[in-house]
């Protein structure tokens, strides 16, 4: 069962009569969580404007709690119970999209979504159908497009959903930039996997793709228990410079952009 399509929140109709004060709880709630898991963020924020910080925020949480949910230590060998996890946070997305929240920080999100119309669902189905994927035993990965597919949905879905909150809504502009926006996220999920390795084999995990490794010579057995091969080496390194190209397509479109 897939998210119903929508593009724009149905409660639009009539913004000008919307409240779109963040409501207080909600961003105390935000602030508790960058201050636990990412402070740098939180001094980040301080130098957005008022609006686009919380809004920011908002997004933060969401993509925050869904990240908990997988990487849940208490459930980490039930992929069933991850799956049914994914599924109702799936469920709160759809009735957030309703107008119907159902705490503080979904509340915080609504008002975002209030305050940028164009910030549609897809970017966070797209982060929910990546996440699905790892709610498996052993999470492999087949091909180096499946490896750049996941980080578009794990981490370039991020990169679409701050261009609203950067001004970037009308439809040229949006054209121009998502290209960009996404191969920021990508470049930098890529980075984290290989950052991650380590705790990643601790859980069964090997992201790098398996048609690059065979071709290669790298043994998952060995990756699996951290043995640094000359093979994975030269691995690494490709997977580095993918992460590099990235960087290299996001800063020559964000040249371009608004600023």
């Amino acid at each position: 069962q897939e998210l119903r399509p929508r593009t724009m929140l149905p409660l639009l109709v009539g913004a000008q009569a919307l409240v779109v004060a963040p409501p207080a709880a909600g961003q105390d709630a935000i602030r508790s969580l960058m201050t636990k898991h990412d402070p740098i963020l939180l001094y980040v924020s301080k130098l957005l404007e008022p609006d686009v910080a919380s809004d920011a925020g908002a997004l933060y949480a969401w993509c925050r709690r869904l990240d908990e949910l997988v990487d849940d230590p208490a459930v980490s060998g039930d992929p069933a119970t991850t799956v049914a996890r994914i599924d109702e946070w799936r469920q709160r997305l759809d009735e957030l999209w309703e107008g119907s929240p159902r705490d503080d920080l979904d509340a915080a999100l609504l008002v975002t979504l209030r305050r940028n119309p164009s910030l549609g669902v897809q970017p966070f189905a797209d982060m929910l159908q990546g996440m699905r994927s790892d709610a498996v035993r052993a999470r492999r990965v087949a091909t180096g497009a499946d490896l750049e597919e996941y980080a578009y949905q794990v981490a370039g879905t991020v990169g679409l959903m701050l261009l609203p909150l950067l001004g970037v809504s009308e439809e040229e502009d949006v054209a121009a930039a998502r290209g960009p926006a996404i191969a920021l996220g990508q470049a930098i999920q890529l980075i984290n996997i290989l950052r991650d390795a380590r705790p990643d084999a601790a859980l069964g995990r090997i992201y790098l793709p398996r048609d690059e490794m065979a071709e290669r010579g790298v043994d998952e057995a060995a990756v699996l228990a951290l043995q640094c091969t000359p093979a994975y080496r030269g691995l690494v390194a490709h997977t580095a410079e993918r992460a590099e190209a990235f960087l290299g397509r996001a800063e020559r479109g964000g040249r371009s952009q608004p600023s």
